[in-house]
């Protein structure tokens, strides 16, 4: 079954906590900044699970981040341009849906490949379909969409994520 992993999920709310602040460029509080420590302290999580999520964006060039005191992390890039694609390719990695399929959506054909049915397979086609289809819908459903922003900038709302709310993924 495919499924968004945990950290994934807690990647969507720690990006909806800082869109709805209002700190990315455009935003109502562009040149603000929110911290590891109080994004963990409102979700309830692990306060390094957060700095480590965090950081990675930031590595990747979806946050900015701010170091000292009063430093935090902002968008750095409106929560409209932000997919989820995205955000799943920073935790999860691209995505791969079977093994044949190279994360780009072309068939492995190299020694490296892990399937022994790939030379007679008749769903590496149709396998490929599903593949780009889903690759393209990551792409379109924007972080602003996910966490209920309607037209940035930001308006607040009581955005939990499925995995602190209970519910069973």
């Amino acid at each position: 079954m495919l499924r968004i992993s945990k950290k994934a999920d807690y990647a969507v709310f720690l990006l909806g906590a800082i869109a709805r602040e209002g700190a990315y460029p455009g935003g109502p509080a562009e040149d603000a900044v929110v911290s590891a420590h109080e994004i963990a302290r409102q979700a309830n999580l692990n306060k390094s699970v957060v700095a480590n999520l965090l950081k990675k964006f930031a590595r990747d060039g979806v946050l900015e981040s701010v170091r000292g005191l009063k430093g935090g992390y902002r968008l750095s890039k409106a929560p409209t341009a932000i997919t989820l694609g995205a955000i799943l390719a920073v935790v999860d990695g691209p995505l791969n849906l079977v093994d044949c399929l190279r994360p780009d959506g072309s068939l492995e054909t190299g020694d490296d490949h892990h399937c022994n049915l790939i030379t007679f397979c008749p769903t590496k086609n149709p396998m490929r379909i599903v593949h780009e289809r889903l690759q393209a819908l990551f792409q379109e459903i924007t972080l602003a969409e996910m966490c209920g922003l309607s037209g940035c900038p930001a308006t607040r709302v009581s955005f939990v994520p499925a995995a602190l709310a209970g519910s069973h993924r």
